[in-house]
């Protein structure tokens, strides 16, 4: 997916064009048509629309996230997800011939608290740097934001679907299907590959914590090592790219705040924590969005990102977008318990 060089994209406003294109809803049964034009004709019963958010994904382990939206442009927070996926064409036209089932998963629920988010067509409204004044369109701030998650390793590039059955409180849709593409890798480092050996600015190199940290209170502790060193410091490392002043869907101070510091207060004994900031912070604070070297060497297309980092210097886990601590602290947990 192409990437814009002056900026990152946020998680919500990266989806792929075919996946949007191909959003379909609960009328389909067993094996039926994944074309396009069936699919539209069917997503006008259902009382909300499901959006795939990940900005791209790679044969590999993915965390594959879905958002809901309501007829209000809302996050729908309360719901249980089953996806079924499948095999599509690799080049398909109109309609694949031959869809083939491949795993059924459940989804968990992954919910920020009080989050602020503006959204339109499939994706949010970017937040301009320097306090932009709220318009009508800025009504969800303060509600919570959810994704429904799951890890599922995806075999082989190319086009695939996926089937959902999606029940709340009031109501039931099953057959819900999207579209979308698996690429041959993801841009940024993939579970299993080696860290980038990034050296970025520290506590050592500014005279204040605020020259890299845009948060209200910063937090040196998290400044206290480069990349580079936490990597390669034989132990597990939460790598936090995320920018409470200047984040483009401004899920990046709840991140912070309810993913970030919770896992540096446990595990600051035993894992490097480190937060960085995606853009360069002088031009930011100027009103020009640049984006940090360590963003450029981790190829990074959208913010907020989180990567948990094993003891041998591999990425573990990644964390796109909405997180929530729950899942950071099992992966943490797992990576080390791990020999």
């Amino acid at each position: 997916m192409p990437r814009d060089p002056r900026r990152l994209r946020g998680p919500l406003a990266a989806v792929l064009a075919l996946a949007c294109a191909a959003l379909l809803s609960g009328c389909t049964s067993g094996e039926a048509s994944w074309d396009a034009r069936t699919l539209q004709q069917t997503v006008a019963s259902a009382p909300f629309q499901p959006i795939i958010v990940n900005s791209n994904l790679g044969i590999g382990k993915n965390r594959f996230a879905l958002a809901l939206f309501d007829s209000n442009q809302e996050f729908v927070n309360t719901a249980e997800v089953k996806a079924t996926f499948y095999h599509l064409d690799k080049e398909p036209q109109g309609e694949p011939t031959n869809p083939r089932r491949v795993t059924e998963q459940t989804l968990t629920a992954r919910t920020l608290k009080a989050v602020g988010a503006s959204r339109r067509d499939t994706g949010l409204v970017s937040r301009q740097p320097g306090g932009v004044a709220a318009t009508a369109s800025d009504g969800h701030i303060g509600h919570d934001s959810t994704l429904f998650t799951t890890v599922i390793d995806f075999d082989r590039a190319g086009f695939w679907g996926v089937s959902l059955d999606v029940k709340t409180p009031t109501q039931q849709h099953r057959g819900m299907r999207l579209v979308f593409a698996v690429q041959d890798r993801t841009l940024e480092p993939m579970v299993g590959e080696a860290a980038p050996r990034t050296k970025q600015l520290t506590m050592a190199d500014v005279k204040s914590v605020e020259e890299i940290d845009t948060s209200p209170t910063p937090n040196p502790e998290l400044h206290r090592f480069t990349i580079e060193q936490a990597v390669t410091s034989g132990r597990p490392s939460v790598i936090a790219f995320v920018t409470p002043a200047f984040c483009q869907t401004r899920f990046c101070g709840p991140i912070l705040d309810q993913v970030v510091v919770p896992a540096w207060t446990e595990f600051k004994d035993r894992v490097n924590v480190l937060h960085v900031e995606p853009f360069d912070i002088g031009r930011a604070r100027g009103g020009t969005l640049e984006l940090a070297p360590a963003v450029q060497q981790w190829k990074l297309l959208a913010e907020p990102m989180i990567f948990l980092i094993a003891k041998d210097g591999t990425v573990a886990a990644k964390f796109e977008g909405i997180a929530e601590y729950a899942e950071l602290r099992e992966a943490i947990l797992a990576a080390l318990s791990a020999k």
